[in-house]
């Protein structure tokens, strides 16, 4: 037995889930992807047949069958479904990894996971990012975006996501200094692309009385190349960042979705101490809407935020971790708030990390619906607690012409801090 399947698990491993699911298909009724196409082989039990074919010698990973395993979101849907209780994503991640031996990952997937492996990469996307935004090229290509069809609405999506809602300010604590050792995993977008959650989470937290710890050397979390197939980046990220944090700490926090999903799985990739470490950690990770949710944290009663909020359950934050109720609450104490509930708020988004890339029409018609279910809500803001998320929803009210903007519940709480300082 070779060193690879010592740390991760093969397609044979999941022999018998595999049988199982070729046969009840009741998943189709939840599958978003299946909802878009009606192709059989979208959903799990389709996808299944042709990996039972190849476990029992049948078939062979080939092109097509490569492409039918990237028309899966991860989101999870079919597993609060299945009466079987079969985990299809952690089966398809390893399926994509033994395909990706035979067939390659694609050309554009390997060029995004190239550069969200290398900290240097990402530092020379934030230079060029913050010379594009400082120079005023932004409002340009939003000018452009006005008068050029499809193209102009890639470049709105692309300009979205860099438009800060929040700008960090030291505020004065209302609590005592709290002796918890915390460890803040802020993630890529916030450090490279975008420091609006970065700077909201800070507010808050300093706010509150606890001091943050951001080691320099983390790296990207790995959930785009465990999602792809590539578990051998996803192992070496999940070493480097495990490594970066102290053995006392209490909490690990996270702000977005993916990011905080993927500790509960660096234990099944790694060995030895850092496992061990690793089982540690993923008990010690948390969620920064449940870790407010769980103290009693600063709500200014003389401050408010008159608006209609609506909010997205990130995928990865629901059925990953569990966490759904928490951002309710946080937004629903700010005074001013009328909260409405979207139809299928737990339905994905559409994005999926690279699957609005590889997958760009069907991304677009989940992201659609998607975006009508925010705007029946009559919606001032739409809220959300994942980077890929706000991608999804973004494309899908660009398609549907309208510019409500999106927060996460902490970026709301930094602003009614910041007007509560005033």
């Amino acid at each position: 037995m070779n060193e690879e399947k010592t740390k991760f698990k093969n397609l044979n491993d999941y022999a018998e889930d595999v049988y199982k699911c070729t046969k009840c298909g009741l998943c189709q009724s939840v599958c978003p992807v299946y909802k878009a196409t009606g192709r059989e082989t979208t959903v799990s039990r389709g996808k299944f047949t042709l990996l039972n074919g190849i476990i029992n010698g049948k078939l062979k990973f080939n092109k097509k069958i490569a492409k039918n395993l990237e028309l899966c979101l991860g989101c999870k849907a079919c597993y609060d479904f299945c009466p079987s209780g079969i985990s299809a994503e952690e089966i398809i991640a390893a399926a994509r990894h033994e395909s990706s031996k035979i067939n390659g990952i694609g050309f554009i997937k390997k060029f995004i996971l190239a550069n969200f492996k290398s900290n240097f990469r990402l530092s020379l996307l934030k230079i060029g990012l913050d010379i594009y935004k400082t120079l005023g090229i932004n409002n340009i290509t939003d000018l452009i975006s006005k008068v050029t069809g499809n193209l102009g609405k890639y470049l709105t999506l692309f300009n979205s996501q860099l438009k800060e809602n929040t700008k960090y300010k030291k505020l004065k604590p209302v609590k005592p200094q709290s002796e918890l050792n915390i460890v803040y995993f802020s993630g890529c977008i916030n450090n490279y692309v975008n420091s609006s959650i970065k700077n909201a989470v800070l507010i808050v937290l300093e706010k509150n009385g606890f001091s943050v710890n951001i080691p320099k050397n983390f790296t990207c979390c790995g959930i785009a190349a465990r999602s792809s197939g590539d578990f051998e980046s996803f192992s070496q990220l999940a070493e480097n960042n495990l490594k970066q944090i102290p053995d006392d700490v209490d909490y690990i926090i996270t702000d977005c979705a993916s990011c905080g999903s993927v500790w509960e799985f660096y234990p099944d990739f790694t060995e030895g101490k850092l496992k061990e470490k690793a089982k540690i950690l993923a008990g010690k990770t948390i969620n920064i809407n449940k870790f407010l949710v769980e103290r009693e944290i600063y709500i200014p009663e003389n401050s408010k935020i008159s608006k209609k909020i609506t909010y997205h359950d990130p995928c990865h934050l629901k059925r990953f971790q569990n966490v759904f109720e928490e951002p309710r609450k946080i937004i629903k104490q700010i005074q001013g708030i009328d909260f409405k509930e979207m139809k299928d708020a737990d339905v994905c988004c559409g994005a999926a990390g690279t699957f609005c890339i590889s997958q760009p029409e069907i991304s677009k018609a989940i992201s659609s619906e998607k975006a009508q279910n925010i705007l029946n809500t009559k919606a001032d803001i739409v809220c959300t607690s994942c980077a890929g998320c706000k991608i999804g929803l973004s494309q899908g009210l660009i398609e549907k012409n309208s510019s409500i903007p999106i927060y996460h519940p902490v970026e709301l709480l930094a602003e009614l801090y910041l007007k509560d300082e005033k």
